[in-house]
């Protein structure tokens, strides 16, 4: 739906306050932890202390009786979260595959006393051989840990001929990368509570997915999905850690609850939050590029592997989004492609913004920029010749047919930085003690919804209501969890109607209230959901005979003598775009959000520290509903992706991680935040709701890439891998001052 014309809008384009901004800022908002529940007990999880064992026997000393205890026994269905996979346990039984997995659960009144008899607790182990490493994973040298092979999902294609390409080539270039773990670290921790409620069990908890954990947790609690009600609270951050996650948390409430009568809260502090749940996956990048004599781009050759830890969780549709952008924003008409994400004795890896294309086009990204410097060309221009453009088709074959601003993108945050110019000044600037200037780039694109088939198996489904007395009510399960998603949709509603936005509100994420529109993830709430509300919203216009332009809904519901209205519609895929998940070819999403981001650098030629100067980031979006909510989210996510380029180390020692405090894994805060300059582009989307696509994860995806682009920029050095510590630049330095006299 198109809407009224740009200058009739009262709503959308504008900046509207968020709604919840007033009781957050005064603390009024209640979170899980301030929120009471009569009788309410504590629950604390009893973990794994082997990254890889099988359980022998469990010590259970004589327990209070208020003491609630849980092991696999109290389990009345099946044994696993319900995902994808039947792989990942509510609770071990027999075999531990990484440090920190549950076994069991307690819950009393006296959080202190439960740890202590938890201590006592002694569970006799039988070590055996770990997968600390893809390497390891992929050697076939240890038992598997998943299926013949620890591959939990693979894809690949063959495009064209790459062996004919690569061997007419003018330039080849080969290149490894590495990117390591990074931490959602979300404000607010995990956390639900859940109690008996009529013939089964709520859940109420911070998320970003009730119907997820309905549906995983149905065939281990042995209910049907509608005795199982699911209810977000007010959440404090999510970045996609609390995706799948809260399925587990929420069973392990449940099964307390269930067993003990009572309602039972699980929340984790800081420390146990950090050590057990889901993190990004770490990748590993194994690239061949070609070039022909005039820099264009002939074929690819590409090995894309993500380390899945100890189960699958979401790894597949993670390494699908990975492996679609691996080739990058480019024309290339010969590619091979492989992907795999592998199974490791690690923390399991699960959502994170973005998705698995951080670490794709950290990869290319910084490739391209060191072809350029092999090639003696600067990184704009390389990549001006090669960028994809309205009428190219993807490398799995997608005509892009509307809505491509990269281009503008592109030549927008050049001209805005003079990028060029100074590319060319630093890369010849001398290293004499003073500190050294540098200036990196990276294009990158965001596919918004679901990857392949994904909103087919979703079918999201969204309702509106109307009446006199008390406005619209939007019933959808999709969540504001800080990015304002509530707003967003009030503002698309009010527009879609043309009615006062205080009218609208958004009905409490509830499964038994509301229909599934879908998990909030995928960059896909506003482009979606939000065309679905569109949709609704014209409905209720025709069941009164009303329009937007003449501002009569309310006027002629009240004529019709009708209390409440209703509108529902599911989202149904567009019949031209076609994709085909055997062979990975086709339309892979409906439309992609498009990016260029500029990242500018002092590195200190002593101490290799890096100062970031500035970021300028241009980001094509369709239309922008509420600009300063895009900027938000485009500054918020830049600084979340220099933080994985930079400082965000997470590395571990026999499965155990080294950084579990906000003391170790370093984040970046406002101190370390550069001036940003933002540039949104509006190039609309005919599908959209008043043209809008999609924001919530691109901002991240190029950052890293122009970050190591500009540090290699100033120093004269290539690297490989991130987070790009100063002690890498120094022992990277170093080596190359050893093997090259003229450095």
């Amino acid at each position: 739906m198109s809407g009224k014309p740009k200058n009739e809008l009262n709503y959308v384009g504008r900046p509207i306050v968020r709604v919840d901004a007033a009781d957050k800022v005064c603390g009024a908002a209640k979170y899980i932890n301030d929120i009471e529940f009569p009788d309410l007990l504590i629950g604390i999880t009893i973990r794994s202390t082997r990254q890889r064992a099988r359980i022998l026997k469990m010590n259970v000393p004589m327990l209070p009786p208020d003491v609630t205890f849980v092991t696999t026994d109290d389990i009345p269905g099946e044994n696993y979260v319900t995902l994808f996979n039947k792989d990942q346990p509510l609770l071990a039984k027999e075999v531990v595959n990484y440090l920190g997995e549950p076994i069991a659960l307690l819950a009393g009144t006296d959080e202190d006393a439960l740890r202590k008899l938890a201590a006592q607790i002694q569970i006799d182990y039988e070590d055996l051989p770990a997968i600390d490493s893809i390497e390891d994973a992929l050697s076939g040298k240890l038992p598997p840990i998943y299926g013949d092979d620890n591959v939990f999902k693979s894809y690949g294609y063959i495009k064209g001929e790459p062996g004919n390409a690569f061997a007419e080539s003018a330039f080849i270039f080969d290149d490894t990368f590495h990117t390591g773990y990074q931490e959602q670290a979300y404000l607010e921790t995990q956390g639900v509570v859940a109690f008996p409620y009529r013939n089964g069990v709520k859940i109420v908890g911070s998320m970003q997915c009730p119907f997820y954990v309905q549906k995983g947790l149905s065939p281990a609690l042995k209910l049907d999905p509608h005795d199982i009600v699911v209810e977000q609270a007010i959440t404090g951050g999510a970045f996609g850690g609390k995706e799948e996650f809260p399925s587990l948390i929420s069973g392990h409430a449940a099964l307390l609850a269930l067993k003990s009568g009572k309602p039972v809260k699980i929340t984790y502090d800081r420390h146990e939050d950090i050590s057990v749940t889901t993190k990004r996956h770490p990748s590993k990048s194994i690239r061949r590029i070609g070039f022909d004599k005039n820099h264009h781009i002939t074929a690819m050759d590409i090995d894309f592997v993500l380390n899945g830890g100890a189960h699958s969780t979401l790894s597949q549709v993670v390494l699908a989004r990975g492996a679609l952008g691996s080739p990058g924003a480019y024309k290339c008409d010969n590619i091979r492609m492989l992907s795999r994400a592998v199974a490791t004795n690690q923390l399991p890896s699960g959502a994170f913004r973005g998705f698995g294309a951080p670490q794709a086009f950290f990869a290319i990204e910084a490739q391209m920029n060191h072809a350029a410097y092999r090639m003696n060309i600067d990184p704009y221009s390389l990549r001006k010749k090669n960028i994809l453009r309205l009428g190219d088709r993807t490398a799995t074959g997608q005509l892009l047919k509307e809505s491509v601003g990269l281009e503008k993108a592109l030549d927008a945050v050049a001209e805005r930085t003079n990028f060029t110019e100074k590319y060319n000044q630093y890369r010849v600037q001398l290293h004499n003690g003073q500190p050294l200037k540098g200036i990196g780039l990276a294009t990158f694109f965001h596919g918004c919804g679901f990857t392949g088939k994904g909103e087919e198996l979703i079918k999201a489904t969204a309702s509106v209501d109307y009446s006199n007395e008390t406005g619209v009510l939007i019933r959808i399960a999709t969540v504001d969890m800080g990015q304002g998603m509530n707003t967003v949709m009030r503002q698309i509603a009010a527009d879609a109607l043309a009615l006062q936005i205080e009218r609208v509100i958004v009905n409490i994420p509830n499964t038994a209230e509301v229909p599934n529109s879908g998990p909030t993830v995928a960059s896909r709430t506003t482009m979606i959901v939000g065309g679905l509300i569109c949709q609704c919203c014209a409905d209720l216009l025709k069941q009164v005979g009303a329009t937007a332009e003449k501002r009569d809904f309310a006027e002629k519901v009240n004529m019709s003598n009708i209390k409440i209205l209703t509108a529902t519609r599911d989202y149904r895929v567009p019949d031209d775009v076609v994709w085909d998940e055997d062979k990975f070819i086709g339309d892979a999403y409906p439309i992609y959000s498009w990016a260029a981001a500029v990242v500018e650098v002092t590195v200190d030629p002593v101490t290799f520290e890096v100062t970031v100067d500035k970021i300028t980031a241009a980001h094509d979006i369709g239309k922008a509903i509420n600009p300063v909510l895009v900027e938000g989210q485009i500054e918020g996510g830049s600084l979340q992706g220099l933080g994985y380029a930079s400082i965000e180390v997470m590395t571990e020692t026999g499965g155990r991680l080294n950084q579990a405090s906000f003391t170790d894994y370093i984040i970046p805060t406002t101190l370390d935040t550069p001036e940003m300059e933002t540039i949104i582009l509006e190039e609309t989307y005919s599908r959209g709701p008043f043209g809008a696509k999609g924001v919530g994860e691109q901002p991240l995806v190029g950052i890293p890439a122009a970050y190591v682009g500009a540090v290699e920029n100033a120093l004269g050095v290539e690297f490989g891998e991130i987070p790009l510590t100063p002690e890498i630049i120094h022992r990277r330095v170093h080596r190359e001052r050893r093997e090259n006299t003229n450095y």
